[in-house]
């Protein structure tokens, strides 16, 4: 995306089945992919200036920031389902496909982002992340899953364009819908979407080309001709056009800022300058290495945030009858502050009180374990932590800014299983050795 300087972060805990993890691995051959061996955990690091996952690609679209042609959004969802295809083909299934799981890269040339305006663009390639790590046994399962999935998702894209649908798009999800209660073969669904892009898809400008077509499809029947339209059109005068270069030199004025501070943005004219002086919200600069880990989980926490503010603001400023976007810009920095300033105070501290206070965690399971079993294990504090780091990791995709103590609670609970394992795990060592030395 077009003067984004952060990241898209996932990171996913692994329980064994190496060899699965290898093929996925080697079938993605994801260069994002930062952990060099399997160990407990896979994590992604994709910058946002190359790559942009499907669920930030529809929730852009539905705020009116990011605009594409319906015809892109037909060529996107093929290239998904292109990449489902050859997944298959390997005798392997995701398990647990949805938008955030879906990464797209366009080609990488100056102008090939996505952008405020509808423009020409060339997928690179689509990954996917984030797989449920199976037995090879539950793969026919899954495939069927995977379709059902694959096809929400595509119904989620091609729903941004609700307000204005045709009958090609109102078309289109009818008959998803018909193939989601069915068991078909991915191919059908590729068959499908190339169909219809060879019929109503003009591959020069990616734009929707005829006004009607003559469907054809499995299931419905007696369909007469259906309406085709590309959409509304952003013409070099119109109002995202003018605003493309300001908007992207805003966007850079945040990448060398750092999150604990109060953003400023100071204009082109240098009238004036929003919190001139640095005002700190927190103080990191006595944190020790342990609290600064998860000061930056919260640093990526508070980045996507603020995508999701810039998202909301501006869309409806392109979209409304405003001119001053000098004023968006002042009531943007205003709402990022006071949202980075609730999140680092009422949501960072106390996370970083429990990651602090684990141990309890380890005296919940040493307790429990010393009403059944008189073994004398050693309860390792450290891995308490570890275990509570990886999973705020795992659940920063999932932060909910309006239910933070759910948020803490589902990281404790994930802790605790993981611990619970581990323990298990000692226990069963303890009792087959006290078996043995019996015999």
């Amino acid at each position: 995306m077009k003067g984004w300087y952060n990241q898209y972060i996932i990171s996913q805990r692994v329980q064994g089945n190496d060899d699965k993890v290898r093929k996925i691995r080697l079938f993605e051959n994801n260069e994002y992919l930062k952990t060099q061996e399997i160990k407990d955990h896979l994590e992604y690091v994709f910058p946002q200036s190359e790559c942009f996952s499907l669920a930030q690609l529809i929730e852009s679209m539905q705020c009116n920031f990011i605009k594409i042609y319906k015809g892109q959004v037909l060529i996107i969802i093929l290239e998904i389902l292109k990449h489902l295809q050859q997944l298959h083909q390997q005798k392997m299934s995701h398990g647990r496909l949805n938008p955030q799981n879906i990464v797209i890269k366009l080609k990488n040339d100056k102008d090939n982002k996505l952008t405020i305006q509808q423009k020409k663009f060339t997928i690179q390639r689509v990954q996917f992340i984030n797989y449920r790590i199976i037995d090879d046994v539950k793969y026919e399962i899954n495939q069927i899953q995977d379709n059902y999935d694959i096809i929400n998702c595509c119904i989620s894209l091609i729903s941004t364009y609700q307000k204005q649908m045709c009958e090609l798009f109102n078309f289109i999800i009818t008959n998803l819908k018909l193939y989601q209660n069915r068991v078909i073969e991915i191919s059908q669904l590729v068959d499908f979407f190339n169909l219809y892009i060879q019929e109503c898809v003009d591959q020069q400008t990616q734009k929707i080309q005829k006004n009607q077509i003559y469907p054809s499809t499995i299931f419905q029947q007696n369909v007469q001709t259906v309406q085709c339209k590309e959409g509304e059109e952003y013409g070099m005068l119109s109002k995202r056009q003018r605003c493309s270069t300001i908007l992207s030199k805003f966007l850079e004025t945040f990448s060398g800022q750092l999150v604990n501070n109060k953003l400023k943005y100071q204009n082109n004219s240098n009238e004036y300058d929003i919190d001139e002086q640095q005002v700190e919200i927190i103080d990191i600069g006595n944190y020790n290495q342990e609290e600064l880990q998860i000061f930056y989980v919260f640093e990526y926490i508070l980045k996507q945030q603020m995508m999701k503010i810039i998202w909301k603001h501006f869309g409806n400023f392109f979209e409304s009858t405003k001119q001053n976007i000098e004023q968006i810009y002042i009531e943007v920095i205003k709402i990022i502050n006071q949202n980075n300033q609730r999140i680092l105070n009422d949501h960072f501290k106390p996370i970083l009180e429990e990651y602090q206070n684990s141990k309890k965690i380890n005296d919940e399971i040493n307790k429990e374990i010393d009403q059944n079993y008189k073994f004398n294990i050693q309860y390792d504090e450290q891995k308490a932590k570890d275990h509570f780091f990886l999973q705020l990791k795992i659940q920063a995709q999932n932060y909910d800014i309006n239910n933070i103590q759910s948020f803490i609670d589902n990281i404790k609970s994930q802790v605790k299983q993981s611990l619970q394992e581990y323990y298990d795990e000692i226990l069963e060592y303890e009792i087959i050795s006290l078996n043995f030395d019996l015999i």
